[in-house]
């Protein structure tokens, strides 16, 4: 669907790890404006569990948080699960914090991980390195209805990628993300 009529080429934000007003409908951005009555992002217990089923749970987790602070503004879900030492991270919420101050606002934005690996393994260095599939829905930067910025989209990665996790005190955090190939 073409964001810029107004829709949204992001999953819908039903999905079981969502919260919401039933009373209230979620409104996508689009040009006309910042989305509206997005669901806020809910972590299910499953995410805390230290196993391969856990760490995709705490994935999708992650993909809510940051597509929430994308439509919304609101970094506070992403900041409470990444590492400080994450500083791709760290400036990436910034800025979506910056562009929201400014009056800005963002279209887009959705990511997808998809372990490719049967169990996930603590590594010698104490942190989980399990193989992803991973997809990026593009981000529209948009200031008084029109596209100011347009990252193109990254669509679905052709090489396997890595994420970094840490899990420590019943809980995964997400340390950053890297090719396969510089591991």
């Amino acid at each position: 669907m073409d964001e810029s009529a107004g829709g949204s080429s992001s999953p819908s934000p039903s999905s079981p790890s969502s919260s919401a007003d039933a009373s209230a409908e979620y409104v996508p951005a689009s040009l006309d404006g910042p989305a509206q009555n997005v669901p806020k992002p809910v972590m299910p217990e499953l995410a805390r569990e230290e196993s391969r089923e856990g760490a995709q749970a705490f994935l999708d987790y992650w993909s809510d948080a940051m597509w929430y602070a994308y439509q919304t503004g609101d970094t506070s879900y992403a900041r409470d699960i990444i590492s400080v030492s994450c500083e791709v991270c760290v400036d990436e919420l910034s800025e979506v914090d910056r562009v929201y101050r400014g009056g800005q606002w963002l279209i887009g934005g959705r990511q997808a991980f998809e372990l490719q690996e049967s169990t996930v393994i603590r590594a010698a260095d104490g942190v989980y390195k399990p193989i992803v599939k991973y997809k990026n829905d593009h981000v529209r930067l948009v200031e008084n209805t029109n596209v100011i910025d347009q990252v193109p989209p990254n669509s679905e990665s052709e090489e396997p990628l890595l994420v970094y996790l840490d899990y420590a005190e019943d809980e995964w955090v997400y340390i950053t993300m890297a090719p396969l190939s510089g591991s």
